[in-house]
């Protein structure tokens, strides 16, 4: 079988098209079973010439992101060729206001589009998101309420966000001076944070424990303005500086993950995975998006109180939950591995495709040994 992912071309979406496209290509292409490409938005929204014939041998097309109107007819063309077409997004496109729908737009397109080109700018953005999705097989998110939203729209399944090892087993620890907290996001993210009170809770910790820092990774630091946060105590890199986020991740101790609303519960938890996977203890917001790690980091409700009391004991005590994370949570990750589980990624685009046409939403395909036959159900 073949899988072609349909990938944006925006510097700022490197790490999404790595996280969702990149990584499982390879992955898949390493069983030697079955091969897989990537190709740029554009080629495939205008019909390139340069991946006609990619496009022509594959059997399931991935569109990650860039579900918007110039598609269709793409979608459509390919469909009517016997291509098993499956979108795959990982942002609540529905919680969003008319201006962040323009920007996720723009930037999913940037690259993609260019002037002269057809785009349909008079369509309501989420009217144009439904019209794909109902076009197409089926989608793949990596949160289950987010599969539950969109599932009125096209058969919707979850597909986790795994672990690229091989990119981990190059992060060695740094030495530094200190105790280090990570969090990586958008500067829009990082202005929500303070709801969570996991600001104020810094501003507290900072001035009781000195010998703690944080560092924001984030997509656009010249856009940051105040945080009220001692200077000496901050650092903002950018993502798209040399190396990124995994250049950092050496000299982080506490990993950070707060949660805010409806739109971040329906995230995919991959940083938590990869902070468990070098063994460093983390700190995250409850809620439905991290149910499944519960017995793996420290939970705190979004109060400042809440957030102040597990930085302050975990900075204290570093040692001791480092030991803890290199036991139960070190464990747990590594079994969501991109190699421990590419079946698992083939077998999702097989079961949405057969979905389409005979097989119950609930029905369960057992894994094949060898090579990947597909069977029409008989009955």
């Amino acid at each position: 079988m073949n899988f072609i992912f349909v990938c944006p071309e925006a510097e700022d979406l490197k790490c999404s098209v790595e996280k969702r496209c990149a990584a499982p290509a390879r992955a898949i292409n390493q069983t030697g079973r079955y091969n897989a490409d990537l190709i740029g938005w554009r080629d495939f929204a205008l019909n390139s010439p340069e991946v006609a014939d990619l496009l022509e041998n594959s059997d399931y097309i991935i569109i990650h992101r860039g579900l918007w109107a110039p598609l269709l007819t793409r979608i459509q063309h390919w469909k009517a060729r016997d291509k098993t077409i499956i979108a795959d997004f990982v942002d609540a496109y529905q919680l969003m206001n008319d201006e962040e729908l323009t920007d996720v737009h723009d930037l999913e397109v940037n690259g993609g589009l260019q002037a002269g080109d057809q785009s349909d700018k008079n369509t309501p953005y989420l009217t144009q998101l439904k019209w794909v999705l109902q076009s197409m097989h089926g989608a793949t998110t990596p949160s289950q309420r987010l599969c539950d939203d969109w599932n009125p729209y096209t058969r919707t399944l979850v597909l986790p966000d795994f672990l690229d090892l091989d990119r981990l087993n190059l992060i060695i620890p740094q030495e530094h001076d200190g105790v280090t907290l990570g969090w990586r996001g958008t500067v829009r993210q990082l202005y929500s944070m303070k709801k969570s009170g996991i600001l104020m809770a810094l501003e507290a910790l900072f001035q009781m424990r000195t010998n703690a820092k944080v560092l924001f990774s984030v997509d656009h630091p010249e856009a940051i303005g105040p945080l009220n946060l001692p200077d000496r105590q901050v650092e903002i890199v950018g993502w798209n500086e040399q190396g990124g986020w995994y250049r950092h991740l050496g000299r982080i101790d506490i990993g950070l993950s707060p949660m805010v609303g409806d739109m971040e519960q329906r995230s995919g938890c991959c940083s938590i995975l990869e902070f468990m996977a070098l063994k460093i203890p983390w700190i995250a917001s409850q809620g439905p998006a991290v149910y499944d790690y519960q017995s793996y980091g420290w939970i705190v409700e979004n109060t400042p109180e809440s957030w102040l009391k597990a930085a302050v004991e975990t900075v204290d005590y570093l040692n001791d939950y480092r030991a803890e994370a290199a036991v139960a949570p070190y464990l747990y990750a590594i079994s969501k591995s991109l190699e421990e589980n590419v079946q698992t990624i083939v077998d999702t685009y097989v079961r949405l495709g057969s979905l389409y046409s005979t097989r119950p939403l609930n029905h369960t395909t057992p894994k094949p040994s060898g090579r990947l036959i597909l069977k029409e159900d008989q009955g």
